[in-house]
């Protein structure tokens, strides 16, 4: 009995243990059920996010396209490494809610993301499932509808509201139907008159080698599977059987029987189906449908799920419905891994992509991909499988057996072997062209589509016929892809093409591409080797016309006319694109063609192109816009040495091109060995070329081709001549330079990853497979391989002077403490739990390093009326010790708010250089040996609510809502749009701090860009700390940069080195603003280095003290060095002067009032910081022999000693170019009579001289130029030196101080107010006139005059007489009658008069 009962209470307390298990392993596992609702649009954007962020190395989130109204087809991908390429994991899929009010789906999408996310590495089957399948779930396909669609409908909406996107489409009823009698596979078929979702899918489907598809539904319980639609053209209840019709039925099998409703096949009456499975067009035929596309255009094979009864059921009801597809949902994914699967590759290993995978009996095949992979679904049994592949040898078909109950994909690699036909054999070259006289025509569109069809028929091995979009007017923008094996990118093969006729009447390019076509295919087969080698390692592209709705508008014989330029909506496509310099009329919206190129130029990864033109004859390089945008002026890219031997290579190789004669419609326009500067030709924005160069990793040219731009047919021949050469040399400088591949230390290939070149701003990215090319002229260059997630890795090469050269690079994952421990010493804060800090906690962590390092740091925070408002950290070496002698370097954060980012560099690099100097490293330790550091963080007070609403995702165009300090300081200084409410306290006390601290170089750690600004004055010299900084920053492309330039804030440093002698030099450290936290350790990964090697600056230049004969120091004294407008004062105490200097030889001169000038010549070595001291001479103080002073004549310098010299630039606000003739007065303060005045030259420069007894005083320098305003500077003449002062013009648009528009309105309104009152005034005196009464006025007789105030009885006192009391006397007369004024009009008399 006992033993009875302990065996109760033992299977009790298991009981009890696997419930509770059970309970914690439903709350640890399936969390996201608490509180079950439906997840608006708005919502799934926030959780995918918060998904990728929480599990970045699991969860990546995408977007195949938007929808109508602009929502974004979202993705969540989930796999192990998932930023990662994976060629040997299947891709699956889940699809839901296609119709927008069937909600279900949607939501057990959304539920299996955290299922399995939340599950990985705690369920062993999710973990393996994970780890070997790449997992893709789109929760909607239809956005729009389901924002239109109601909780709690069960059936659709009335006129299928929600069920259709938004323009009312059912999208599945919009795919390409393989029972369509006009049914095609070209590009114009399959995605024509598509909506914007449906394209979107077709393209994802078509490019990733799905391997298994579900596509979730809702309305009915069951499993459909192919085929939906029928040959027969019923609309139900016969079969359509696909060739894979018993696998079809087993995948939907495998979900229905584990769905307990959906496998009793009656749950939605009346329709009842066997087992829960049909077949699609038994069911109800549907044309168009998603499933059948899959299976038809792809290797994907596809079931439709119908998950519920009702459409759109309650909340209430998700958990249930979760609980009843969970081990369905799971199932169906396991069966990715059904059947074989395996690689086919030729003798080196390499992938043979797009190889045919057939197996007998089964008349359905499927293609490897892009990596030679394919996995193949098949039930357990016995097949033969066959591969074959265009130019290899195919194997004997291969006996393999599938076993049951498989887990995984049985493996099957197959090697084939190359065989060359006899066709491609030949050896026999002909030296003709082989292109009859009928081949030179003019080819309309339907001529030119059919020339280009006929030739891809006839040579269907080399050549592939595409359509990269549609014309305004529907015609095709057709590209003939001609080479060895096309269709794909081959890994290792680079891209070319050429595009023509982009402006319609320009035909000579459109004309020459049509005959490289012909000839191109005709000597490859004809055994011409040189065009074979092009072809085999080349694929090139051939795009005849951009524009073929201009061309049909043009006409032969046209010389220079614009007549079919344009595009059909008379847009210039050649100032379509996007520009580096901005926006304008002609580039805010892409035109169709121009977006069709634009997309096919970032899909494929082209390394050199070039655009043909026509209306000229010449060879014209990047950039085409400039700054000012002005023609005439030069604006060379970084890649200037590069452009210039491509524009040589066609220029030379041309006939007459490189003769560089003009047109004679323009007889003055010459072009020196036939190529120029497009911007220095005429600028124009919105070009091709630009975009390419700045957006891909294509460089391209724009060919001029002819001055004749529609010549007659009769001309072709010669043109054809002139060019055939010169095109394909061009096709063949694509293998110049270095190219290679970058992979991981597993051998897999990282796309994305930025090369770039030591000294060339300007990187390209490794395509798909992880290759790159980067043309380069001959030369030795330092090349670095960089990827976020690794670790950077940097080669030195040689360039051959003909061909290029391999460089492949393996990248290491980046290990952060290997990382810190290698380049940060360690200081595992920079890297680890990065994050934005507030001020008071920056501060805080300042002060820490005071503590922890009392001997080079000290926090300054109050102690001073100078700290007080701005907190500062000091290091340097003996901190507290006489500072007189040391370089003052500040590094400040942004002076943006907005730009949160530098303040976070700021506190890393504190940390870094403390801890440097504390284990003894020489050169941080040479550095604060010679330097004081200032640590200056939040400059902006609109920084902490920035830091304090940050969300956690990037924030890459911040906008505060307050003014920021940076423009209220500037604002400030040139007094500018004051705020009358502020007292400027802040702007007030960073002044009082650079006057006071007197700092050699400031460094602005900001944001928003990759950039380096600097002072405009002295600018060549702080340009050399801009390339020392950009040269030593790791590059990447991980933000887009597009040009962000901020005008104020490059006022602000060149008003601040103007007025406070202070040059601050701006650092863009990462083209967004506020990224995410993890990504700031990245980015101080990528500028340590640059802002080291910027602060190591500081042990370059000259230093010394100043003295006179007698040793003591000369405070006054001033140095100028030649070529620099600051003027460098010494300390107030010991007369220490401090300058730091690139490296390069100066000249320079030290003056101080009565003592002789001292000229000097000093050469500076990098990272050599010179010590000279300067010896004063007094002036008549020399002794001669006898003892007699003698008045030595004073050598004649370029300045009168008794005149102080002002130099200076007077420029255009807008676009700092400068102001010729802009006249330069000086006056006294107080005064409008000048002391002197003078002009500036065409280079903006003026000198003024101004007299010796202004020293001491202020004085006001203004600049006036015709059609600016005039602006007014005042100056402390402080010695006898020399002064700079930079003047920028505002553009005059004001009349009597208001807008020219405001000064008209108010001129009208004051006229129309003049007429008015005039009107008034003249009605007025008109009723007066009217209303005046007259009146008899009597003089009173001389000897009757007596005082007005005398108390008389009986005289009357009034001064006139009236009518209405008293009548006239007879004795009055109408001489004595006169007209008194009304009473308004009266004045006292004065009785004394």
């Amino acid at each position: 009995m006992p033993t009875c009962r302990r065996q109760i209470i033992l299977v009790l307390f298991s009981l009890f243990i696997y419930k509770c298990a059970t309970q914690s392993t439903k709350d640890e596992y399936e969390s996201f059920l608490q509180n079950a609702k439906y997840t608006k649009y708005v919502d799934l954007l926030a959780l995918y996010a918060k998904l990728e962020k929480e599990y970045p190395h699991l969860a990546k989130v995408h977007s195949i396209g938007k929808s109508v109204e602009g929502r974004e087809l979202l993705v969540l991908e989930i796999s192990k490494d998932v930023t990662e390429p994976h060629p040997d994991r299947p891709m699956f899929k889940y699809v839901a809610n296609m119709h927008g009010d069937e909600a279900i789906g949607r939501e057990l999408v959304i539920l299996l993301s955290q299922y399995l996310l939340l599950n990985y590495g705690k369920n062993d089957r999710v973990t393996k499932l994970v780890n070997e399948t790449d997992i893709f779930l789109m929760p909607s396909l239809n956005p729009d509808g389901y924002e239109k669609s109601k909780e709690g409908e069960c059936e659709s909406l009335p006129k299928y509201q929600g069920r259709s996107n938004a323009k009312g489409v059912d999208l599945n009823r919009d795919f390409p139907d393989q029972f369509d009698k006009n049914h095609s596979t070209n590009d114009s078929y399959i995605f024509g008159n598509r909506q914007p979702e449906t394209r979107a899918m077709i393209k994802w489907i078509l490019e990733k080698p799905f391997v298994l598809s579900g596509n979730l539904h809702g309305g009915a319980l069951v499993a459909s599977y192919p085929y939906d639609d029928s040959s027969t053209g019923q609309e139900c209840c016969v079969d359509s059987r696909s060739p894979d019709n018993e696998l079809f039925i087993h995948l939907a099998k495998t979900y229905a029987s584990r769905n307990a409703d959906m496998s009793k096949g009656n749950a939605c009456p009346p329709e009842t189906f066997k087992d829960g499975l049909t077949n699609g067009a038994n069911w109800y035929a549907v044309a168009g449908g998603m499933q059948d596309f899959n299976y038809v255009h792809s290797n994907c094979f596809e079931v439709t799920f119908e998950l519920s009864c009702c459409k759109y059921p309650t909340a209430g009801n998700l958990t249930r419905f979760w609980r009843m597809n969970k081990e369905p949902l799971m199932a169906f994914i396991e069966q990715t891994h059904l059947g074989i699967k395996g690689f086919v590759t030729n003798d080196t290993g390499a992938g043979i992509p797009n190889a045919i995978i057939q197996v007998e009996r089964i008349t359905h095949n499927v293609k490897t991909d892009q990596h030679g992979a394919y996995w193949r679904l098949l039930l357990p049994g016995d097949y033969n499988v066959t591969v074959t592949a265009p130019g290899y040898k195919s194997p004997v078909p291969l006996k393999v057996t599938v076993p049951v109950n498989q887990t995984t994909a049985l493996t099957l690699n197959i090697t084939l072997k190359q065989e060359l036909s006899d066709e491609h054999s030949r050896s026999a070259r002909d030296h003709s062209d082989g292109l009859s006289a009928a081949e030179f025509v003019h080819h309309n569109f339907e001529k030119m589509e059919q020339y280009l069809k006929t030739l891809h028929e006839k040579y269907p091995d080399i050549t592939r016929l595409t359509s990269i979009g549609k014309s305004v007017e529907g015609r095709d923008l057709y590209v003939l892809e001609v080479t060895k094996d096309p269709g794909k990118h081959v890994p290792g093969k680079p891209e070319f093409k050429y595009v023509a006729n982009m402006h319609g009447n320009e035909v000579i390019g459109r004309e020459m591409l049509l005959l490289l076509a012909k000839y191109l295919c005709q000597k490859y087969y004809e055994g011409n080797e040189r065009v074979q080698r092009l072809l085999n390692n080349t694929r090139i592209h051939l795009l005849p016309s951009m524009n073929p709705d201009g061309y049909e508008q043009s006409f032969e014989g046209d010389h220079t006319s614009l007549r079919g330029r344009g595009n059909a909506h008379d847009v210039d496509l050649n100032r379509n694109f996007p520009d580096q310099f901005g926006a304008t009329a002609d580039n805010k919206v892409q035109e169709p063609e121009t977006q069709a190129v634009m997309n096919w130029s970032m899909s494929t990864p082209f390394a050199l192109s070039a655009n043909l033109h026509g209306g000229a004859l010449v060879a014209n390089y990047p950039y085409d816009a400039n700054a000012e945008m002005k023609s005439g002026i030069e604006n060379p890219s970084p890649d200037q040495p590069v452009f210039l031997h491509l524009a040589h290579t066609y220029s030379d190789t041309h006939h007459k091109m490189h003769l560089g004669q003009p047109c004679k419609e323009v007889p003055n326009e010459r072009f020196p060995e036939g190529i120029t500067n497009g911007a220095k030709w005429y600028v124009l924005a919105g070009g091709m070329q630009d975009w390419n160069y700045l957006h891909t990793n294509d460089m391209e040219l724009t060919l001029e081709l002819g001055c004749f731009k529609f010549p007659p047919a009769a001309d072709l021949p010669t043109y054809w001549e002139d060019n055939r050469e010169a095109l394909l040399t061009y096709i063949e400088q694509v293998h110049t330079g270095v190219h290679g591949f970058v992979r991981s230390h597993i051998s897999r290939p990282l796309a994305g990853t930025t090369i770039s070149v030591e000294g060339v701003h300007h990187n390209v990215k490794t395509a798909q497979d992880g290759d790159y090319w980067r043309l380069l002229v001959p030369g030795t260059y330092n090349i670095t391989a960089s990827k976020t997630g690794y670790e950077s890795v940097s080669e030195t090469v040689t360039v051959p002077q003909s061909g290029s050269v391999s460089l492949n690079f393996t990248l290491m994952p980046a290990d952060p403490q290997h990382w810190s421990s290698a380049h940060d010493y360690r200081v595992l804060e920079n890297i680890i739990g990065t994050r934005y800090h507030k001020p008071l906690e920056i501060y805080g962590l300042l002060a820490e390093l005071e503590n922890k390092f009392p001997d080079i740091a000290e926090f300054r925070s109050g102690d001073s009326l100078l700290t007080s408002t701005f907190h500062q950290l000091k290091m340097t070496e003996q901190i507290g010790s006489p500072e007189e002698s040391k370089l003052h370097i500040a590094l400040i954060s942004s002076f943006y708010g907005s730009k949160p980012l530098g303040q976070e560099m700021l506190l890393n690099f504190a940390r870094h250089i403390a801890n440097a100097y504390a284990i003894g490293e020489p050169i941080n330790k040479k550095i604060l040996n010679n330097t004081v550091l200032h640590f200056i963080p939040n400059l902006d007070p609109i920084l902490e609510k920035i830091v304090t609403s940050f969300d956690g995702t990037e924030h890459c165009n911040v906008i505060a809502l307050e003014e920021e300090f940076g423009d209220s300081l500037y604002n400030y200084i040139a007094m500018k749009n004051l705020n009358p409410l502020s007292n400027y306290t802040r702007e007030k006390a960073f002044i009082n701090l650079l006057q006071a601290e007197k700092y050699d170089l400031v460094l602005e750690l900001s944001s928003g860009n990759e950039d380096v600004s600097y002072p405009e004055l002295s600018k060549h010299v702080y340009e050399e700390f801009a390339k020392i900084y950009q040269l030593h920053r790791t590059p990447v492309d991980r933000y887009d940069c597009t040009n962000k330039n901020n005008v104020i804030h490059d006022n602000l440093i060149d008003i601040l080195y103007e007025r406070y002698n202070t040059p601050v030099v701006s650092v863009g450290l990462s083209c967004c603003n506020m990224p995410t936290e993890e990504n700031i350790s990245w980015i101080w990964r990528d500028n340590l280095e640059g802002i080291m090697q910027f602060v190591a600056m500081s042990n370059t230049g000259i230093v010394g003290y100043v003295k006179n004969e007698e040793g003591k120091p000369m405070r006054d004294a001033v140095l100028t060095i030649s070529g620099i407008e600051k003027e460098f004062h010494v300390t107030s105490n010991m007369a220490f002067y401090r300058i730091i200097l690139p490296p390069g030889e100066y000249r320079g001169k030290v003056k101080c009032h009565g003592y002789h000038d001292q000229m000097f010549t000093w050469r500076v070595l990098e990272r050599d910081l010179k010590h000279k001291d300067i010896t004063m001479k007094r002036v008549n103080s020399e002794r001669v022999t006898g003892g007699q002073f003698k008045e030595f004549e004073e050598l004649q310098m370029d300045d009168n000693p008794n005149f102080i010299r002002v130099a200076g630039l007077a420029l255009e606000n807008t676009n700092s170019e400068p102001l010729h003739n802009a006249k330069i007065t000086v006056y006294p303060l107080a005064s409008v009579i000048a002391i002197t005045h003078n002009r500036s030259n065409e280079n903006g420069v003026f000198i003024l001289s101004i007299p010796i007894k202004y020293l001491g005083k202020e004085v006001v320098v203004s600049a006036a130029a015709r059609g600016f305003l005039t602006q007014q500077k005042h100056f402390m003449i402080q010695s006898n030196n020399r002064t700079s002062v930079l003047f920028k013009l505002e553009k005059d648009d004001y009349v009597m101080g208001m807008p020219r528009l405001v000064f008209v309105m108010v001129a009208g309104v004051l006229g129309v107010a003049l007429v008015t009152m005039a009107a008034w005034c003249f009605s007025c005196r008109q009723r007066a006139r009217e209303s005046r009464r007259e009146y008899l006025f009597t003089q009173i007789p001389s000897d009757d005059k007596r005082p007005l105030c005398e108390d008389i009885q009986d005289v009357v006192r009034k001064p006139y007489y009236d009518e209405e009391e008293l009548p006239p006397s007879e004795t009055d007369s109408e001489d004595e009658i006169v007209l008194l004024r009304s009473d308004k009009e009266w004045k006292p008399v004065d009785v004394n008069e």
